[in-house]
Formats: structure tokens, sequence, C-alpha cells
């Protein structure tokens, strides 16, 4: 019977533009995957930041379903099934008197998570009612590397939700972290190895080339996101690829002639095993790209 493993993202790409390589690759032994997307819902009267990030969508008002669509086309690419939890991302919410929570593109990174105790609640319910962590042999879910507000109360919502398979040491021991692209390659957290890794063990997964292909072809799906995050669709594509180079680059220092490059995750378990994962910590070697 295949093992079933869970990627939750806080919006629709994350997980496939940071793990796609490692999705087709847990994919192509045998593994179902599902893509657990927390924010996929839009609200109404759009604050002028939500309207602005809208146009450089290029989509009208149907906004996140073209963007849902585009989640179900990467997906299936690489073999993977979707579940949308349909909750509001931060751009969409609103204070109880109806003022935009947000109304700055920066404050979506220097916000304290704890702020958003009520958001947090909401996660928590929709991920306890809509998924069982012990069903999955793994569970990843972003480090919060760059600190999108999003990305943060994911992590910490999913953490709460698992703390019953805790392993005394406070973490959930089931639960594996991704690093958040295209965050990390952005080099704005400096500081994300010690604040965000502590007390993790990080883990090397040996990928080759046709992962990273696959990776770049379901990455294409969401045409919507290029013009957010990059200048254009070859930027995107070549920021990906020199982000495997490097850990190519890393992988033959280390000795390792059997793999194209080493994509890393962290689990909260020194002793969990990590599908596809090397035994140990050996990826505990790899430097920051």
């Amino acid at each position: 019977m295949p093992q079933h493993v869970l990627f939750i993202s806080a919006h629709l790409d994350d997980a496939i533009l940071s793990c796609g390589d490692y999705i087709d690759a847990l994919v192509q032994k045998d593994y179902q995957v599902t893509i657990a997307t927390v924010f996929t819902g839009m609200g109404t009267e759009l604050s002028m930041l939500a309207r602005i990030l809208h146009k450089k969508f290029g989509l009208g008002m149907d906004t996140m379903d073209v963007r849902r669509q585009e989640d179900t086309l990467a997906a299936k690419a690489l073999g993977a099934s979707v579940l949308h939890l349909n909750l509001l991302e931060c751009i969409y919410r609103k204070n109880k008197d109806g003022s935009p929570v947000y109304s700055k593109l920066n404050e979506l990174f220097n916000t304290e998570w704890r702020t958003e105790h009520q958001v947090m609640e909401e996660i928590v319910s929709a991920l306890s009612e809509q998924i069982q962590f012990e069903n999955y042999a793994g569970v990843y879910v972003p480090l919060g590397i760059g600190r999108h507000i999003d990305h943060c109360l994911v992590r910490q919502s999913a953490e709460r939700c698992g703390l019953s398979a805790g392993n005394g040491t406070g973490w959930p021991a089931h639960l594996m972290y991704y690093e958040d692209l295209p965050y990390l390659c952005f080099n704005n957290d400096l500081t994300w190895r010690t604040e965000l890794a502590a007390g993790l063990s990080e883990r090397s997964v040996k990928l080759g080339r046709s992962n990273l292909k696959a990776k770049l072809n379901a990455a294409l799906k969401y045409s919507s996101q290029i013009s957010l995050l990059w200048t254009s669709r070859f930027s995107m594509l070549r920021q990906m690829a020199e982000h495997a180079r490097g850990a190519a680059r890393q992988s033959k220092r280390e000795g390792s002639v059997s793999c194209d490059y080493f994509f890393r995750v962290y689990a909260a378990d020194s002793k969990a095993s990590v599908p596809l994962g090397e035994s140990g910590t050996s990826g505990a070697r790899l430097h920051h790209l």
C-alpha cells in the first residue's frame, strides 16, 4: 500500500515552488502526495494593497478561482492531489471596524504572528477538522524563512495540531520543515538558521535533473504569480535552476557522485525517518545557499 505524505502550504504556490522537485521524487517512488493550502479564499471590498497586488496578478474579480485552477494544474503535473482550506490570506483580512489588517506590503514581513491569534485559531480548527496528521508518513510545513506572516502562522498552527505526537522536547515529532522559496533565494532573512531551524535535524534528500525539470514545469502553471515575484518567466526559471546548481556544487564537495544535488528538509525528531532521506543527520553539513 503506497505511503501518503502531506505538504502544508500557506498560499497557492508555496509548496511547489519550495518542494516541487522533492514532490516529484516522492511520486516517482510511489508515494501519494497531497498539498493542503490554507489561504485559498478571497474577501470582498478589496483594500488598496489587495487591488495593487491583483493588478500585478493580471487577473479580474475571479482572482482566487484562477489561482486555485493554477494550483490544481501544477499539482497534477507532478502527480499530486490538492486540498484547499479556503481561509483568507493576509491581504484580504479585515479588522473589526472593517479596515484592512495590512495596508502596506512591508507589514506582511515584519508583523509578529502572535498579533493574529484569531487567525491562528481558525487555521488550527481547519487543519484539525480536515487533516488527520497521524495518517501520513510525513507532514511538511514551511520554516517561515522571509517571515511572511501567513507562513509563520501556518507553521505555528501545524505545530499546535501535532503536539500530541511530541517527542518530549516541545516539538511535534512527526512534523518536518521545508525551506521557503523564493524567500530563501532573496537572502533577506540572515538569521533564519539560528531563529527558525534551531533544534531541528537537517537532512538531505538526493535529487536529479529530472526532478528539477518537473518542478520548473509545474511552477510555470502559476502564471499569475510569476509577474508578482519575478520580472519574467526566464528570471523565475533561472533563479530556481541556480538554487539547484548551488546545491549540486555542494553535493560534489560532500563527495556525492550518485545525485545531481541535495534537497534539504528539517526533522523535529533527530531519530525520525525522512521519506527518501539520507540516514542520520548527514545533511547538517550542507551550507546556506
